[in-house]
């Protein structure tokens, strides 16, 4: 049976919307989570970085909010995080978090992240490559998965374009600051999450008087979120975050790319990627 690490994080208001854990909380959870389980089970996050010279950068992330879970509905929450490396030669490292309240599981997610080869200066630079055997073999068969995690952003992007109404369009500019940043001054994954949140509620402050269906998207907790890094965020880059919201059916959703901003103001589809493709891509279900 694959191993689990189990314990309560306790709970305070600025963790919380009116109506839910934020994406940016739940992640930071995550975050927080699978570094547990690798120093229950494998060795520290710090004793992998600095002994070890390997890291991980996340690529693929998904959240599901099951159950509803406010503020004033609990003091703590469970939390149950397993892992496993995945992909030939262990190319990929996948945590799956519950949290569970007081109706059950009320979010649950999963990441995929790939192993680099660090090359041991203060920016922690690496290379993308297998778990080393020393590692990969100190995880059981059962935390084993020859088969890749693939990431679902794309195929969302395809089913709203194909089947869904575009309903509005917009940018919005953040620059990421160091309180966005993790120890080597590239952004903090988690932090994007704001921003791509930040980036719903202009576009929905924009244009909801003309467009109240898009109100909801304040009001209304978001069902799902769904991620995928493509390149990392420094200190002090000015991005531009590229929103669209889509009407498909009662589900309305907002896609986020977030570029560099030098880089989005060379144009770009959206499909091709011309001028260094997106940063990030975000998928908001509400």
């Amino acid at each position: 049976m694959p191993r689990s690490s189990t314990y309560e994080a306790v709970l305070d208001a600025s963790l919380f919307t009116p109506s839910q854990l934020q994406p940016t909380a739940v992640g930071r959870l995550a975050f927080q989570a699978g570094t547990r389980w690798m120093r229950d089970h494998v060795c520290s996050h710090r004793t992998l970085v600095h002994e070890h010279r390997v890291g991980f950068v996340l690529w693929s992330w998904q959240l599901e909010y099951v159950h509803p879970l406010r503020f004033l509905d609990a003091d703590e929450v469970g939390v149950e995080v397993t892992a496993r490396v995945r992909g030939p030669r262990a190319s990929q490292l996948e945590v799956a978090m519950d949290l569970e309240g007081p109706a059950g599981v009320a979010v649950r997610t999963r990441a995929a992240s790939v192993p680099l080869r660090l090359s041991g200066d203060e920016a922690l630079s690496g290379v993308p490559g297998p778990l080393p055997d020393a590692l990969a073999g100190l995880f059981h068969e059962d935390e084993t998965e020859r088969t890749p995690h693939r990431s679902r952003v794309r195929a969302l992007r395809a089913g709203f374009t194909r089947d869904g109404e575009q309903l509005a369009s917009g940018r919005t500019h953040f620059r990421v600051h160091r309180h966005h940043c993790e120890v080597a001054d590239q952004w903090y994954w988690a932090e994007t999450l704001g921003f791509a949140a930040g980036a719903r509620e202009e576009l929905v402050m924009r244009h909801g008087k003309a467009l109240p269906g898009l109100r909801r998207a304040l009001a209304a907790p978001l069902r799902r979120v769904d991620v995928t890094w493509l390149r990392a965020g420094q200190f002090r880059d000015l991005l531009t975050v590229r929103t669209t919201a889509h009407r498909t059916g009662e589900e309305l959703a907002f896609v986020h790319e977030l570029w560099l901003a030098e880089d989005e103001s060379r144009g770009g589809d959206g499909n091709g990627y011309e001028g260094g493709g997106p940063y990030a891509v975000v998928v908001e279900r509400v």
